[in-house]
């Protein structure tokens, strides 16, 4: 494989997404049961959720790329620097490597992981072109990775919080994404909410699920689980959601909401600082 052939598989991983992922895997797990013993296991598990996050992308590319033709033809596989069967080999191997790494951790990680594979899997080949049904499997998904976390670190329970504002977070983030690639949705006969119920119905939505997630973010010092610390860093994190609930009723076209995506993402890194200075 060439520079040029293996620059564009590396591409295809989404990198900035893997790193996240690989964030929320290892935060989580330090978030539910310390440093203590536990740096191993979660680096373990976070390369084990980095690459099968890589390769979900990957996988879903290649369901994708007619779709892509229209709004995103710079992506690897529409303007042919890979070849679709190399992304379902990109796919197969890394999926069956951050599957096997599971073994070095136990037994419920190493289901989460496999329920992860296929979870994604059905979304990229069915779900994701369906109405809601999608969203809420990726944000469902985002939100296992901090269940994932919590499970090798043998305390569940811990990630409770971080799993909701995770699953929240995404909801609505899937759902602007939606708005965003209507075109070459449309072109592709999906049947999204915006293009099912119009742009303002999932705009509505979309502003739900972030309204409930400011809400939550203020359930951890309301009850007494955290102190001001954390209080101080979520509002930061509240303050990104606001400004997004704003700017996407003021303006739903594609290049804003690409530009809001964005901000999503570097809330949910804000948003990891925070529980880790508060929980």
């Amino acid at each position: 494989m060439n520079f040029e052939k293996l620059s564009a598989a590396f591409e295809l991983l989404r990198p900035v997404n893997v790193l996240i992922i690989m964030l929320v895997i290892a935060a989580a797990v330090l978030l539910a049961g310390g440093v203590d013993g536990n740096i191993v296991r979660a680096l373990i598990a976070a390369l084990a959720g980095g690459l099968i996050g890589g390769a979900a992308n990957a996988i879903n590319d290649y369901f994708d790329i007619e779709i892509d033709r229209v709004n995103k033809p710079g992506r690897p596989l529409p303007r042919g620097s890979i070849t679709p069967r190399a992304a379902v080999f990109l796919w197969f191997g890394l999926s069956a490597i951050g599957i096997s790494l599971n073994l070095f951790l136990h037994s419920p990680a190493l289901e989460i992981a496999l329920a992860a594979v296929i979870g994604l899997l059905i979304y990229s080949a069915v779900l994701k072109r369906t109405m809601l049904l999608g969203n809420l499997l990726v944000a469902a998904m985002t939100a296992l990775a901090f269940l994932y976390g919590g499970s090798i670190a043998g305390e569940p329970d811990r990630a409770f919080f971080p799993a909701l504002f995770a699953f929240l977070l995404n909801l609505g983030r899937e759902i602007l994404k939606d708005i965003e690639d209507m075109r070459g949705d449309q072109a592709g006969n999906a049947g999204t909410l915006p293009l099912r119920r119009g742009v303002s119905a999932a705009l509505a939505v979309a502003t739900a699920a972030f309204v409930l997630l400011l809400g939550a973010t203020l359930v951890p010092f309301l009850s007494g689980l955290s102190g001001m610390p954390y209080l101080a860093a979520i509002v930061v994190v509240d303050a990104v959601l606001g400004y997004v609930i704003v700017s996407m009723w003021m303006d739903a076209g594609p290049a804003n909401l690409a530009r809001l995506n964005t901000a999503l993402k570097a809330d949910m890194v804000l948003g990891l600082i925070a529980l880790y200075i508060g929980l």
